[in-house]
């Protein structure tokens, strides 16, 4: 129950499922422009690369911190 818990509280997992839904609405029927469509999804993954890349590097600090 805790790595639910943990994914639901990352602004990356949020923001990928926000995607998700996003996509899946323009392809179910709602008249969602594809362009729109297209640069909304990829702001979100440019957010969620960025992010990844963020905490990449601040794990790493902290490694270097304990040493």
């Amino acid at each position: 129950m805790s790595v639910l818990k943990s994914m639901l509280a990352s602004k990356k997992f949020c923001a990928t499922i926000a995607g998700v839904v996003i996509t899946i609405a323009g392809k179910i029927g709602f008249d969602l422009p594809a362009e729109t469509t297209n640069q909304v999804i990829a702001l979100i993954a440019s957010y969620v690369v960025g992010q990844g890349v963020a905490d990449h590097g601040k794990h790493r600090n902290e490694e270097a911190a304990k040493k």
